[in-house]
């Protein structure tokens, strides 16, 4: 009898994954996919399956797309990714403050000093203590 249960059990869990796999959304495999290449650190690759997910409404794949560009060397790609993944959030998500951060190093990078404090600030305002040490060093090296 526990045979019969534990069969049971393993074939209702495998029905129940194999459901969710299949009657997942495009947007969300793609997503889901282009994550699991992120965390592979395959960006090229990822950045095929965010621009997907992006085209079917996934503006989570904005943020992985803007992390990427950031990261990559190419901050004036990250910043309207970056830009589209904020104006979804709530002032209280989590990822705001993070994004403002981001948000602050792309447009250093890019030698936009005021922009850059710009969100620097909003993110220090949101409690991010690297914003908070971004501005101070800004203020130290006297970076206007």
């Amino acid at each position: 009898m526990r045979k019969i249960i534990a069969i049971i059990g393993v074939f209702a869990l495998l029905s129940f994954m194999s459901y969710k796999f299949l009657f997942k959304k495009d947007e969300q495999k793609y997503l889901d996919k282009g994550i699991e290449y992120f965390n592979e650190n395959r960006y090229k690759e990822a950045l095929v399956y965010f621009d997907m997910a992006e085209k079917l409404g996934n503006t989570d794949a904005l943020k992985y797309s803007g992390v990427i560009y950031l990261e990559s060397g190419n901050p004036k790609r990250a910043i309207p990714k970056l830009k589209g993944y904020l104006s979804h959030l709530d002032s209280q998500h989590e990822d705001n403050k993070i994004i403002l951060n981001d948000l602050g190093v792309a447009y250093f990078k890019i030698n936009d000093i005021q922009n850059a404090k710009l969100y620097w600030k909003k993110a220090s305002e949101r409690g991010n203590q690297t914003s908070m040490n971004n501005l101070k060093e800004l203020e130290k090296n006297n970076i206007k």
